[in-house]
């Protein structure tokens, strides 16, 4: 009985310390630390400040803002639109950017087929299929608005879903929600915990055969 509850504290506890969905702040800390980053070719940010609704890219001495909310476990920010009359997406690039951004600090693996550029999004927009797209991993997706002249576009990071971008001060380094991420790390905790409890096991008769 004993090495059972063992086992089986040894192997659960890992996932109590790396199942870890990031918070508001959390999510906003690791946006304002954007600086210094290339977006393009001679496009730089050269800086991130953050109000209450706004997060304003310094970008080449000139302010952007991208409007933001939360809502429950749900990061949503605005992008630009489709104009249906010229049939082109128009001032999405600082949202895009943003999102590309998020998108490379997680570690969701790159898929052309639900990564959410100007041609995807062009792409999504005259199939008409739905007015929201989530990825299947469910991180990223984005909503597509429909107004009478345009269809706005709003993208989405999902703080729980299986590749949050989570940060560890002290290291520096981004965990994957091990829920169904990269399980790398948590499978060599557990086969490490599985070589222990066999050797718990041999031991233990040893022991009890000495009594």
């Amino acid at each position: 009985m004993k090495k059972i509850l063992l086992l089986i504290i040894v192997l659960v506890f890992p996932l109590f310390v790396f199942a870890k969905t990031p918070n508001k702040e959390e999510t906003l800390k690791v946006i304002k630390n954007i600086e210094n980053t290339l977006v393009g070719e001679n496009i730089k940010i050269e800086s991130t400040n953050i109000t209450n609704e706004k997060i304003i890219f310094k970008i080449n001495g000139i302010d952007k803002e991208i409007s933001y909310k939360f809502e429950n476990n749900k990061f949503s920010f605005i992008g630009g639109y489709y104009n249906k009359e010229t049939k082109k997406i128009e001032n999405n690039e600082y949202a895009f950017y943003l999102y590309s951004i998020l998108e490379s600090e997680s570690s969701i693996p790159y898929d052309q087929n639900n990564y959410y550029n100007d041609n995807k999004i062009k792409e999504l927009i005259e199939k008409d299929e739905n007015n929201t797209y989530i990825d299947p991993s469910k991180t990223f997706g984005i909503d597509l608005v429909k107004d009478e002249n345009k269809i706005d576009i709003i993208y989405n990071y999902y703080l729980d879903g299986e590749y949050p971008i989570i940060k560890l001060d002290d290291i520096g380094d981004s965990l994957v929600n091990p829920a169904t991420g990269n399980y790398n790390l948590l499978v060599t905790i557990m086969f490490i915990a599985v070589i222990t409890i066999g050797v718990y096991t041999c031991i233990n008769p040893r022991e009890n055969k000495q009594k």
